[in-house]
């Protein structure tokens, strides 16, 4: 492995997680890098695997521990703590310092009654399937997909004893019904908070609900629906204000990101809206709204999963072309050309694992690789991936 990584990409100013380079390498093993990838963005740490060649759910075990198995959305961190959603594991990971070495045992989980037990269940101190984790306000939030709904901790939790305070889409913390309207949810895979709204992607109804304050009762009816024509609708389609199994979420609270997963494309509004079904602006991995095809290069995106932005660059997982894929602007017309590429050599190269870049898969995964990219989350300079398949989290210099 190389001692440094790339420099594409890396910003003139040091973040204060990339001054622990050294340790990270030193504790990451082997695996990727070298002269056979130069022109990849290379990992400088992770967790998740003891090095950078392992892929296997829990390295292999039955039970878990320091370890992941199929993280699926963002990871949520403020520079100093890092949340992790251990999805196949059906818990939340926390750490009260973003660990340096993949050794690094979490500080506490939540979801579970122990380290390593993982079994789903719906009750206040369970989940199921949790697909994303965000933090903001003050504030905790997990989109509980398998039990069908969001959980919200008035505090950030820095112990397993510490309860959500409100759930939605449900009644109370024992429910985990489906539901297409107001108050209820199918399978939503992302929540945040924004200017003190909270935003849901709700998949399996082929929307997003926006609630105008966070709520704080159990059960609260959501204010606005997009991508359907009202509360009680799940049709997918790949309109201006059609949804197709929407994945992931980004706002700032004046701006709103939505991967439309399935369409294919990443849809931008750049006036958070203020009505039900408003159109978005723009859109990214299509030429213009009405398409929905998949593609492998520069402007178009496969099954694209999770999203994030530090305000000015955007970052999107492309789960399907094993890539996240980085654009330096918000849109100002249809079909923005990403600039960089992690995961891949070129745009047009979309094999997982493959880090010799010759078309086929290795036999292990590399610092530079990936398999199923499912979260983009950005902070501090640091580029959080979540690396599905191989069962990991990459970190990477913005």
């Amino acid at each position: 492995m190389s001692a440094t990584p790339s420099a594409r990409g890396l910003r003139p100013a040091v973040p204060a997680l990339l001054l622990l380079l050294p340790a990270l390498l030193a504790g990451c093993g082997g695996g990727g890098g070298g002269d056979d990838d130069p022109d990849l963005i290379e990992a400088f740490g992770l967790y998740g695997q003891a090095d950078y060649e392992g892929s296997a759910p829990n390295r292999g075990a039955t039970t878990a521990s320091n370890t992941l198995a199929q993280p699926l959305g963002n990871v949520a961190s403020d520079g100093t703590r890092l949340f992790i959603a251990d999805t196949a594991n059906n818990r939340i990971l926390g750490f009260a310092a973003v660990p340096t070495t993949p050794a690094t045992a979490a500080s506490f989980v939540l979801g579970q009654s122990s380290a390593t037990a993982n079994t789903p269940a719906t009750a206040r101190d369970r989940l199921a399937l949790p697909g994303a984790v965000f933090t903001g306000e003050g504030k905790l939030v997990v989109a509980d997909s398998g039990n069908n709904r969001v959980l919200i901790w008035n505090t950030i939790p820095d112990s397993a004893g510490d309860l959500p305070d409100v759930v939605v889409g449900q009644t109370d913390f024992v429910s985990s019904t489906s539901g297409t309207s107001a108050t209820n949810l199918a399978f939503p895979t992302a929540a945040v908070i924004a200017n003190g709204r909270l935003v849901v992607a709700d998949q399996n109804n082929n929307r997003v609900l926006v609630w105008n304050s966070v709520p704080t009762a159990n059960g609260a009816a959501a204010d606005l629906v997009l991508g359907q024509p009202g509360f009680t609708t799940r049709e997918a389609d790949d309109e201006a204000d059609e949804m197709n199994k929407p994945a992931g979420l980004w706002s700032d609270g004046f701006r709103l990101l939505v991967t439309d997963s399935g369409n294919n494309r990443v849809l931008y509004w750049a006036l958070f809206p203020q009505q039900s079904s408003a159109d978005a602006d723009y859109v990214m991995g299509q030429s213009g709204f009405s398409r929905s095809s998949a593609g492998s290069s520069a402007s178009t995106l496969r099954a694209p999963f999770g999203v994030g932005s530090d305000g000015t660059r955007i970052y999107v997982a492309d789960s399907g072309n094993n890539r996240v894929l980085r654009y330096n602007a918000f849109p100002l017309e249809n079909g923005l050309a990403a600039s960089e590429v992690y995961g891949q050599e070129s745009f047009t190269s979309v094999t997982a694992n493959d880090a010799d870049q010759d078309g086929d898969s290795d036999d292990t995964p590399a610092s530079t690789t990936l398999s199923g990219a499912s979260g983009a989350f950005i902070y501090g300079g640091v580029l959080y991936v979540s690396d599905r398949n191989n069962n990991r989290i990459l970190f990477f210099p913005q």
